[in-house]
């Protein structure tokens, strides 16, 4: 009787904890926190920790967080060491939530939370972005999150509202919302800064029409023509898409410093400098900014990384940590590979993997928290096609 009264609770602050995320960094740390408390207070430590155990892509993130604890002893303490540490122990979350079972109601009640939370805050940024409200922060925010986040989010909630349309059956009223979702969804990423958002769109749109397609090449061909199509139309309408592709073009041919180009291209100096060990926990500032001038500017702008998630960690933990990184997503993807569902899931980790080539989003807070989200939701899902 407790017990169950344990595990109704926890389903619930699940579902508040997806409503509140794309909302406040406040309420979902909150959340998270009661939520991690009542996975504990379940009890049956042996079965979690046997079903953590046969989890391949949950023991190389163990290995992953622990090895950034690791690295502190050799390299000893960074500038960025306890910034990075506190981002990276969120990590640990994840496996206490997957050792749990969250029941298919639960999961599919979560995702609408979060999709109805994506709807208010994008009605929000829309109102932002045509000064129908005044930003009370400035231009870098959409809504609650900053452009750049609220871009991936945006790209999440539409692929996972597609994704309900196309292999989903609901009724008629609770398609036309999605429906509408969906126009909202899509208004929003187009009309806002953040090109990571929208480039994820368009690949993971591009992968969900060959996977409900693959075995029908006339219409797998025909739909991803039309996805081109569409991001050509959009490119040559949206004067924010343009703007910001075209300004990004022009300094790669002119060759223009950018601090993203310094970023990367010194980044990949320091690595092949120190291949195999990298420079230790929360290390990428102290030797960013002694390289040169330029690093140290770039440094003074308050990059902390080098907007690569793959190029952050071998640089701060070597070959070891890269070869980690890639095992997690690896697995998780096979994982998710051998569920039901035509795999479709395995769309959810590309995504990730798309993302990271642009920042360093598995460990910022609120892309965090998406990554933390969304793991859980898909390895718990059941597909029923009734």
């Amino acid at each position: 009787m407790k017990n169950n009264l344990i595990i109704n609770i926890r389903n619930l602050i699940f579902v508040l904890f997806a409503i509140s995320f794309p909302l406040s960094v406040a309420l979902s740390n909150i959340f998270i926190v009661i939520l991690s408390v009542l996975v504990l207070s379940e009890g049956n430590f042996r079965n979690k920790i046997k079903k953590i155990k046969e989890s391949k892509w949950m023991n190389y993130l163990i290995f992953l967080i622990i090895s950034y604890f690791i690295f502190t002893i050799p390299f000893g303490l960074k500038t960025d060491t306890f910034w990075t540490l506190k981002r990276v122990s969120l990590l640990l979350v994840l496996p206490l939530l997957y050792s749990t079972e969250f029941s298919n109601k639960t999961i599919k009640i979560s995702i609408f939370g979060f999709l109805l939370s994506m709807f208010i805050s994008s009605i929000i940024a829309i109102a932002y972005n045509y000064e129908i409200l005044q930003n009370p922060k400035n231009f870098t925010w959409s809504a609650f999150l900053q452009y750049t986040e609220h871009n991936v989010f945006l790209a999440f909630a539409l692929i996972i509202s597609i994704y309900t349309i196309i292999r989903t059956k609901i009724n008629r009223n609770f398609n036309m919302m999605i429906c509408l979702f969906i126009s909202v969804f899509m208004f929003s990423i187009f009309t806002e800064g953040g090109k990571s958002g929208q480039i994820v769109f368009v690949f993971s749109s591009i992968l969900l029409a060959f996977l409900y397609f693959r075995k029908k090449l006339k219409i797998l061909f025909v739909s991803i023509s039309s996805i081109l199509l569409f991001s050509f139309i959009i490119y040559n309408t949206s004067d924010i898409v343009k703007h910001r592709f075209d300004f990004e073009i022009k300094n790669i041919k002119k060759g223009t410093d950018s601090s993203r180009k310094i970023l990367l291209s010194e980044t990949i100096k320091l690595i092949k400098a120190n291949p195999i060990f990298g420079y230790g926990t929360g290390s990428f500032t102290d030797e960013f900014a002694i390289v040169n001038e330029n690093t140290k500017r770039v440094i003074n702008q308050n990059h902390k990384t080098p907007h690569n998630n793959y190029l952050y960690v071998y640089f701060e933990l070597g070959l070891i940590g890269f070869a980690l990184l890639l095992l997690v997503f690896y697995h998780q993807t096979k994982e998710l590979y051998i569920k039901t569902d035509g795999n479709f899931l395995i769309i959810f980790p590309f995504m990730f993997l798309v993302i990271m080539f642009t920042d360093s989003y598995l460990y910022q807070h609120n892309t965090l928290m998406l990554y933390l989200f969304m793991s859980i939701a898909v390895s718990n899902y059941q597909y029923k096609p009734s």
